[in-house]
């Protein structure tokens, strides 16, 4: 077989004088469902199949992020591949970073495990569980590299939150996003938002993309949302960001083939995996117990009702619902147990928090409309035992440092993989007195095709999930609050 050489930077890939065969075996591994091709044109008109694909004929050029994969695939059918780039800069930061005052745990291995793959990768995605520590990991990369860094995000409360973190840690932290605009040479947080506005108006483009060029350490926080134009725009952009690390518990979960290509096309593969189960058997995760509850049928849900109407009925207005929910609700706040009550409607979360004042239970409803103080202040009242419940609505899904929780109810159905595993995971906390297990209430809303087939759904991503699946409580059968002891 050929002899393929690949030569790369830290933006764009070249294959140098490849036969046409590998050209096309390059394309056809870099080719996507292209989102919306459907509604072309040309889609319609037969001309299109609607598959596009990250490598460039003209000039035989991929993104970055593909080199190890392809490399892989040419390898594998018998090719040897070359691959020709700059050394990685030198680390700057000690062997062994310094970012807290905790002793040496050998439960968190992998987090230095993490940098120490980064050192040699450059750059990787890490696949850690909701609850492995991702900060700390980002604060032990950033201290092992050394270099002018970007940790970029879609959401103002992560990076307010990483800011703090930072600040804490002794750090001067630039800031871009959120109305400021103050970079600096070490650390910095920004606002995917900030720079694609900058990046599309002609008077502020170049002075972005001058920005941009001086990083040389990108980390992506949530990173299942790069795979959005925004992100992936931006790390173009990133010409010597040589170091890359995106941290999140759930890559490549998108139901786009196009996104979950331009994450790896930005990032890179998955350096290292640390699962739920693997979190579970540390003890760093309390271990889960599942209850899926049968409700009435409400008198004007059908099989067949639509999905706006079977959604308010069915889940929103559902008395026996409902019911169940406050009465999951007392049951915690009898044996000393924090509880969060997930909905994904304003309507739903007032609706539950007047049925838990009725009932007795102290109660606070936080949603987007509130602000982060107001937010700040509702954790610490369900940390300090002020509240019994916080209902939460999906703004607790990402970037919200929930206390220790010993109930989460999932009161807003829905079947999106990514907002089930952050639900799940906000009530993980390892509990610091008793028995370290969280009770996780769902529904089995099978009185309508849509509400049911979520609900499968569901219970399906939960079945699948090493560490989970154990904890499914056969239907009818009660959680054990002996565990508590």
């Amino acid at each position: 077989m050929a002899v393929i050489q690949i030569v790369a930077n830290a933006v764009k890939a070249k294959v140098t004088n490849p036969s046409r065969e590998a050209k096309l075996l390059i394309s056809e591994l870099l080719s996507y469902e292209v989102d919306g091709a459907e509604h072309s044109p040309a889609f319609k008109q037969g001309s299109w199949s609607g598959v596009s694909s990250f490598f460039k004929m003209t000039d035989s050029t991929f993104p970055a992020g593909f080199v190890g994969f392809i490399k892989y695939e040419l390898e594998k059918r018998g090719d040897t591949v070359q691959v020709l780039r700059k050394r990685l800069p030198e680390l700057l930061g000690d062997v062994n970073p310094v970012v807290d005052e905790f002793p040496e745990d050998s439960r968190y291995d992998y987090q230095l495990e993490t940098v120490r793959k980064l050192e040699s990768k450059g750059r990787m995605v890490a696949q850690i569980a909701t609850g492995g520590g991702k900060s700390r990991v980002a604060k032990l990369a950033y201290r092992r590299i050394g270099r002018m860094t970007l940790f970029l995000t879609t959401r103002g409360v992560l990076m307010h939150q990483m800011r703090d973190a930072f600040m804490e840690m002794g750090e001067k932290v630039g800031i871009i996003g959120d109305g400021y605009m103050k970079p600096r040479n070490g650390f910095n947080v920004g606002m995917t938002q900030t720079f694609v506005a900058m990046l599309k108006d002609p008077s502020r483009s170049e002075s972005a993309k001058n920005l941009l060029s001086k990083f040389e350490f990108v980390i992506l926080e949530e990173a299942h949302e790069v795979s959005g134009n925004g992100f992936y725009d931006i790390l173009k952009c990133c010409k010597n960001a040589n170091f890359r690390l995106a941290l999140t518990a759930t890559p490549f979960m998108k139901d786009s083939s196009e996104a979950n290509m331009r994450l790896h096309a930005a990032v890179g593969g998955i350096g290292i995996r640390v699962s739920e189960k693997t979190l579970i058997d540390r003890g760093i995760l309390a271990t889960p117990y599942f209850k899926f509850i049968t409700t009435e049928k409400p008198i004007m849900l059908y099989k067949t009702t639509g999905w706006l109407s079977a959604y308010r009925i069915g889940i929103v207005e559902n008395k026996s619902r409902n019911a169940a929910i406050v009465f999951e609700a007392s049951r915690a706040k009898k044996h000393g147990l924090s509880a969060l009550i997930l909905v994904q409607h304003k309507a739903h979360g007032e609706r539950l928090k007047t049925m838990l004042d009725g009932a007795g239970i102290r109660s606070l409803f936080m949603y987007g409309e509130h602000s982060q103080d107001e937010r700040k202040s509702a954790l610490d009242k369900l940390k300090r035992g002020k509240i019994d419940v916080l209902i939460g609505s999906t703004i607790v899904d990402v970037g919200v440092d929930v206390p220790s929780l010993g109930m989460v109810i999932l009161a807003g159905g829905g079947k999106a993989e990514v907002a089930l595993r952050q639900r799940i995971g906000r009530g993980l906390r390892a509990k610091k007195k008793g028995g370290n297990v969280t009770f996780v209430v769902d529904f089995i809303d099978q009185d309508n095709n849509h509400l049911r087939n979520h609900a499968k759904q569901r219970r399906a991503i939960i079945e699948s999930t090493n560490g989970f699946h154990q904890g499914i409580l056969p239907v009818g059968d009660d959680f054990d609050f002996d565990l508590l002891k």
